[in-house]
């Protein structure tokens, strides 16, 4: 709506005064998401939506698996030493390198005898209450609007079924992606879903459900953003330095309320195919958070979860794991590397949050994995690789608006149904990424700070959490630049790369981009990467003595939509916490706005603003 009650019609020349009411808080309603008292899981709850309004029920419908589960409880190999699902060129290494040294959870030696009791439990019951049927939604690269939620038992019992050789009649990913990987020799998915069910089994006995998982998919990426320009300030990030430790990071868990950037490219787990580790991060993380993989039986055969994709609930289950790469020795550039001994995560997150969904409060883990895919600055070949990791492509800088499309996309919580909107918001209140745009893709880091920073401000909630590397593992040293002259050289020395060049520092760092931008309208940074000069002059440096014109200030930023202030034709503002009053402008009026007491706002129209 936009305005409130007129006071009494009082007009004075030139402007028109109202009182804007501001939406109080519920009264004498209990917040369940802020309590620490967490929701009861009940056994065969699940929830599905097919697309956008077509949500409940059975998905797509019920899939029946080819063998009754019950019947094949029977036949696991007491010891595990071998399964019908996995090839044993893959599985029988494993699992005697388990059977010889098992990992250890909570302070006990996790068997795979004590997996194998788990199975035989798992295919014994029917947690979704179906009679051993599956509901079924398919992701796909076309499809919006997808929920798979069912809970952390459910999926083992999905999981447990794959392995022992049994599918359903459309056939699954997961299923697939095992057949494909085992062509290749590969074993570090092995490892990963071997771990799943063996913390599963110490977490859930007696038969628990778990907490649920909530996998979505957004609708299609647009830039309706655009409308928010005017009417967001910008907010300081958390800038967090991993020179040389790695420690905690975003990739290994980071804190409750973060949401995990997998730096994805069109698929999750790119082009190692959910398989193995690889010198990237997208590749990688798959293995480490287990449920990720194992949601792949949500997508056609020989196909890979879609990308951008969500996963509210997403734990990290095997060890070890950081942003930080080693530039030296066996795990040389590898985005982490499955620990010899102990590889199950023993720090494993026990943060709960209880969630909205579809008028229902359910408990998930309090963290998020959200895969999101950036701009190829390498597509075309249009920028060398030796200029690529030095920031020297004018291509690396002109691609910023399709970047905040693709950001927005992933992690606006309205992009997704409105069942789930809820949910999102109340476990992404952080977003944790590294060198987003500037890793395999060969992005200009600098540029894809300062378009990060943007997009995250845009969405009127999360904080961003960016970690800073010397030793990424894409395109290591090549986020020094952010630190400038007060540390980019030593952070390219201390990385020990050689292509990345010292004498392109430049001056200017992160700290001077926030001086220079933060508490001021988003539309002036959206502007200055709009404008931005030319190598071999970095971003940051091209934009310290950058300023808009008036008249790029007072022209609106029109979205595709051709509405600059959204389809509702007005924009509430988001004010900064430095002022009490601020400026929102619609069509030719401009409106000033003060707070008042009991919860309201004194605003006024000035009829005659632009007049000169």
């Amino acid at each position: 709506m936009r305005a409130g009650s007129l006071l009494g019609g009082l007009a004075i020349v030139g402007a028109v005064l109202f009182v804007r009411r501001l939406q109080p808080p519920p009264i004498g309603v209990a917040d369940p998401s802020s309590s620490s008292q967490l929701q009861a899981v009940v056994l065969g709850d699940f929830y599905m939506c097919a697309s956008f309004g077509n949500c409940g029920g059975n998905g797509e419908g019920l899939q029946p698996w080819r063998q009754s589960p019950a019947s094949l409880a029977s036949t696991v190999d007491p010891y595990l030493q071998f399964v019908p699902g996995i090839p044993s060129n893959v599985f029988q290494p494993v699992a005697q390198h388990w059977q010889s040294s098992p990992p250890s959870f909570n302070g006990a030696a996790v068997t795979l005898s004590s997996i194998a009791s788990f199975m035989r439990e798992l295919l014994s019951s029917d947690p979704f209450g179906t009679g051993g049927s599956v509901p079924y939604v398919t992701f796909t690269p076309d499809g919006e609007g997808q929920v798979v939620a069912i809970t952390q038992r459910q999926l083992a019992f999905i999981v447990a079924n794959v392995i022992m050789g049994n599918d359903i009649p459309a056939g699954n990913g997961l299923s697939t992606a095992i057949k494909r990987c085992a062509g290749k020799g590969a074993k570090a998915f092995v490892y990963s879903l071997l771990s799943l069910l063996g913390v599963l089994s110490q977490e859930l006995q007696q038969g628990g459900p778990g907490h649920f998982l909530i996998a979505m998919r957004p609708k299609s990426k647009d830039d309706s953003w655009k409308t928010r320009l005017e009417t967001t300030f910008m907010k300081n990030p958390n800038i967090v330095k991993e020179l040389g430790t790695g420690a905690n990071d975003f990739m290994a868990g980071g804190p409750p309320g973060q949401a995990l950037t997998d730096i994805a490219g069109t698929v999750v787990g790119g082009g190692a195919a959910l398989c193995d580790l690889a010198n990237s991060q997208d590749e990688s993380l798959v293995q480490f958070y287990s449920e990720v993989l194992a949601l792949a039986f949500f997508v056609p055969i020989e196909k890979m979860l879609p990308v951008p994709w969500t996963l509210l609930g997403a734990r990290r289950y095997v060890a070890e794991l950081t942003g930080e790469s080693a530039s030296s020795g066996a795990w040389m550039n590898r985005c982490g590397h499955i620990a010899p001994t102990n590889w199950l995560n023993g720090v494993i997150s026990k943060a709960a949050r209880n969630v909205l969904v579809n008028g229902h409060y359910w408990t998930v883990a309090d963290h998020a994995f959200v895969a999101v895919a950036s701009k190829c600055s390498a597509a075309g070949g249009q920028c060398p690789n030796n200029q690529a990791v030095n920031n020297l492509c004018d291509n690396q800088r002109r691609h910023s608006e399709e970047d905040v499309n693709l950001w927005y996309q992933a992690f606006e919580a309205t992009n997704y149904p409105k069942q789930v909107q809820k949910a999102f918001s109340n476990v992404v209140r952080r977003i944790g990424t590294g060198p987003w745009g500037a890793g395999v893709w060969f992005g200009d880091s600098q540029q894809y700070f300062l378009t990060v920073w943007l997009a995250t401000t845009l969405l009127q909630g999360p904080v961003l959490d960016y970690y800073v590397y010397d030793h990424f593992c894409e395109n290591p040293g090549n986020q020094c630049f952010v630190l400038g002259s007060k540390g980019c050289q030593m952070c390219i020395a201390q990385s020990r790369v050689t292509n990345v060049q010292g004498s392109r520092c430049g001056m200017a760092d992160y700290d001077a981009m926030i001086l220079r931008f933060s508490g001021k309208q988003s539309k002036e940074l959206y502007l200055a990467l709009q404008n931005v000069g030319q190598p071999p002059t970095q971003v940051f440096d091209s934009l310290t003595g950058w300023e808009a014109t008036p008249y790029q200030l007072a022209t609106p930023v029109v979205p595709s939509s051709g509405n600059p202030y959204g389809a509702s034709g007005w924009q509430q503002p988001t004010f900064p916490s430095y002022s009490t009053t601020w400026q929102v402008n619609q069509g030719d009026q401009s409106t000033t706005c003060i707070h008042l007491l009991f919860n309201k706002q004194l605003c006024w129209h000035n009829l005659f603003a632009g007049w000169r």
